[in-house]
């Protein structure tokens, strides 16, 4: 008992005499100052309600904001707000490679048209502006593609041929007033052997994923260089289905492909679609789809200018290589057997 009132008279007298000090001596200004700004610092950034990104960027470690940072654009290209600029370096001769042009004919968007079988139309209204640097985001002007859920959906099984000749269309007609390389066997500028939908190891893809198009350029050699896919043109962008059940790998844009997707089917088996001129909301990498679902509307987005078509390219291999998709190996669709 005696001890704890020792104990409490000598606190009481400790903090009397720093009162009594505190008002004879008071504390220097700029230590004062000092306590005030911080505390004044730490009010305004704990105001959570009105904290900038800057703020945040001051609030946490590095890696954390981040990753934050990193959250927050997935989610806006989820919702179709934002486009994610593929940041994988290419050369000019890799561009030409994938748009099987040669370097006579590449000029850059805002010079003069290349040179292409056909005088491009006008470009569509709702393609997206195109970015001013790589590694930027832009955001496309709005889409009457139909919206589908950003939540991820279980895949159905394998389309039917019975369901193709519902979604896919029934022929496929040759580009009339254009000259087609590569053109296949057709009876007046009717493709003759077209198959809706092939099989492509235990895949079933379509080789026509774009009703309301006619084919402009088929696979195979092209300007002394491959063409990989199969190209579509429409007069409008007309809605690109995609070809088979599968996920989203990719989505993004590249100077060459401009607004590019790219499924995986299983099995080693890919397919690509590029120069879309926007994507369907809730689309974005790990989204499951199913055959006939709409991926966005035809376009020419690019660096380059071009004719709005489609380019419709069959992967197969492994992904999992440091070129990813560009290290798969392109294949015809036409020239796989029909599914059963």
């Amino acid at each position: 008992m005696i001890k704890t009132l020792l104990v409490a008279a000598v606190a009481g007298g400790s903090g009397f005499a720093g009162w009594l000090g505190g008002s004879i001596w008071p504390a220097p200004p700029e230590w004062t100052d000092t306590v005030s700004r911080t505390a004044t610092d730490l009010r305004t950034k704990f105001r959570l309600e009105n904290v900038s990104f800057d703020g945040l960027r001051e609030l946490i470690p590095e890696a954390r904001f981040a990753a934050i940072k990193d959250e927050i654009t997935d989610l806006a290209v989820a919702t179709g707000d934002m486009i994610v600029i593929d940041r994988t370096p290419s050369t000019l001769e890799e561009q030409l490679d994938n748009l099987a042009l040669d370097e006579a004919s590449a000029v850059p968007a805002g010079m003069e048209v290349i040179t292409i079988p056909a005088a491009p139309p006008p470009a569509p209204t709702d393609a997206p502006a195109q970015p001013s640097a790589p590694g930027a985001a832009i955001t496309p002007a709005p889409s009457p593609v139909p919206t589908r859920p950003s939540t991820t959906q279980v895949i159905a099984p394998s389309i039917q041929t019975a369901n193709a000749a519902q979604i896919f269309p029934a022929k496929l007609e040759l580009c009339p007033r254009m000259s087609i390389s590569n053109a296949p066997p057709n009876t007046n500028g009717t493709v003759s052997d077209y198959r809706q939908i092939v099989r492509v190891k235990d895949a079933r893809i379509a080789t026509f994923p774009t009703p309301g198009a006619c084919l402009s350029s088929g696979y195979g050699p092209r300007n002394d260089r491959l063409h990989k896919g199969l190209d579509f043109h429409a007069d409008v962008g007309v809605p690109v289905l995609a070809g088979g059940d599968g996920e989203i790998l990719e989505i993004s844009y590249r100077e060459d492909y401009g607004n590019m997707i790219l499924i995986d089917h299983g099995g080693g088996v890919y397919t690509r679609y590029a120069h879309l001129a926007s994507f369907g909301r809730g689309l974005s990498p790990g989204v499951t789809v199913r055959a006939g679902d709409a991926l966005g509307l035809m376009g020419n987005s690019g660096s380059y200018q071009i004719p709005i078509h489609l380019h419709y390219e069959l992967l197969i291999g492994d992904y999992r290589t440091p070129k990813g998709s560009f290290g798969l190996q392109p294949v015809d669709p036409m020239s796989f057997p029909p599914a059963e």
